[in-house]
């Protein structure tokens, strides 16, 4: 590796920071022997032919970790917020020929948002009795400080470890413990035979067979009557769109792990969003396809997802199917109702007059379904941070309904069970304010062998309670396949 490297780029920071370019080697394989290390984070661009997916991050050992229950919403953004700022000049002077080789994301907060973090946020509905169980009992949020990440440049095929050297603030220690990370990863990168033949374990072994297949939380009568109770309270006028979801439970094989069914996750369910990070006793994976936030010099976007259908089984089949989507009035009005909700969010943090909608109502293809995908862009005002826009934001109109809080509130009023992470939110916001997170769909909460996942759908008052419930089969399909590595779907299970 030594002579290759001679020919990469490498950059002093004179504040104490440094970057160095190494050569090409696979994330999965970086992050396969640290796949059991508690705050491993892999932020995981999985779908190769999707625009979005340019740039993958491995981090770990946060120097500080922001973590606690939900209803101190508030404290957990303002520290964070607090944090950032204090190291907002990391790669100030960053030469320009130098900044745009490197990807995005060059050191700061990376973690987790949980869904129930509404709760610290929203006030309940007066007229809502709150029934979801938190079973699970997880944190509402659990965001690390990551000092140092490696970050790959995916069409490019460049990779790079960046370290800011903190949490040392005078340069000559900083420099200090920038040079001891990159010699720590450089170390362990020179091990290149054992981390591939790690990895080729985890992804050539034969696929295990779950204890026994997924079992929800709803019955499917009763999930059609909850999606008949939501058409009622819209007709009533009480709200315009819901969305709801069941919660699946699944139990893996004991030769199995949760990294493994990561492994198997991507490959079978590709999405530009995915990641998968390790906590002290259980673990997070996702294949999101859908953004909630990013924020780059000021300009933030948000993606929303609303209308799906499943991949036909022929491409002709598979184009009726995607036309049929389109034209669906049901479903873009469902999408463009999310669309206005979101431009009422982003204009509290935003510039008067900068928001548009560049893009209502795409098509976008996935391994196993279609969507209906809408873009909404504005510029942050001066006196508004990234982390602020997503509080103000969160969580994403696109899993909640409209109006918000009383969506919410019909929430959980009737879905049996705390969402958790599901529905929340998962990526970075660096040091510099560039932020990319996506919403927490398609993702699995692992502990020991225990797997939960949502899936869920939007309710307006044209909703069909067969083709919901349907829908929430085809969106889970990508995870329950992944429980044995095969292609069957939610239908079969």
């Amino acid at each position: 590796m030594a002579d290759r490297d001679a020919e990469l780029m490498f950059y002093a920071d004179a504040a104490g920071g440094l970057i160095a370019e190494i050569a090409w080697v696979s994330p999965e394989e970086v992050f396969a022997p640290h796949a059991d290390t508690p705050h491993a984070l892999w932020l995981d661009s999985s779908h190769d032919a999707h625009a979005a997916s340019n740039a993958s991050y491995i981090a770990l050992r946060p120097y500080q970790i922001i973590s606690g229950p939900p209803e101190q919403a508030h404290h957990h953004f303002a520290v964070a917020d607090a944090a950032l700022r204090a190291a907002a000049d990391i790669w100030l002077k960053l030469p320009p020929h130098i900044d745009a080789q490197l990807p995005a994301f060059r050191g700061g907060l990376a973690g987790f948002f949980g869904y129930e973090l509404a709760r610290g946020l929203h006030p309940v509905p007066a007229n809502i009795t709150h029934k979801a169980q938190d079973d699970l009992g997880l944190p509402g949020l659990t965001l690390g400080l990551y000092a140092t990440v490696l970050a790959f440049d995916m069409r490019a095929r460049r990779a790079f470890i960046i370290a800011t050297g903190l949490p040392e603030t005078e340069p000559a220690a900083r420099r200090r413990n920038a040079e001891n990370e990159i010699a720590r990863w450089r170390n362990d990168l020179d091990k290149p035979a054992t981390n591939a033949n790690i990895s080729r374990l985890h992804a050539n072994a034969p696929a295990p067979a779950p204890a026994h297949a997924p079992s929800s939380n709803f019955a499917a009568d009763d999930f059609k009557q909850t999606v008949a109770q939501v058409v009622g309270r819209i007709l009533d006028g009480e709200i315009f769109q819901a969305n709801i979801a069941q919660r699946f439970h699944a139990r893996l094989d004991l030769t199995d792990t949760g990294f493994g069914y990561y492994q198997r996750l991507r490959q079978l369910s590709p999405a530009p969003f995915s990641a998968f990070a390790v906590y002290e006793n259980w673990s997070l994976a996702s294949a999101s396809p859908e953004r909630f936030l990013k924020c780059a010099a000021g300009a933030i976007e948000t993606r929303p997802i609303k209308g799906t259908r499943p991949r036909g089984a022929t491409p002709a089949l598979d184009a009726e199917i995607a036309a049929d989507l389109l034209a669906s009035g049901k479903d873009r009005a469902e999408n463009t109702m999310i669309v206005d909700l979101l431009r009422n969010d982003l204009a509290k943090s935003c510039r008067d007059g900068s928001i548009d909608v560049p893009q209502l109502c795409v098509l976008e293809k996935f391994s196993n379904v279609h969507h209906l995908v809408s873009t909404i862009r504005g510029t942050l005002r001066a006196d508004a941070t990234p982390l602020e826009a997503l509080r103000d934001s969160f969580p994403g109109g696109s899993i909640t309904g409209a109006p918000k809080i009383q969506a919410m509130g019909v929430i959980a009023e009737l879905e049996p069970h705390a969402r958790g992470p599901y529905c929340g939110a998962m990526g970075y916001v660096g040091f510099d304010g560039c932020m990319d997170t996506n919403i927490l769909i398609r993702s699995a909460v692992i502990r020991g062998r225990d797997i939960y996942f949502h899936a869920g759908g939007g309710i307006v008052a044209d909703s069909q309670a067969d083709a919901e419930y349907n829908e929430t089969l085809d969106k889970a399909s990508g995870l329950i396949a992944a429980l044995n590595g095969t292609a069957a779907g939610a239908r079969s299970a």
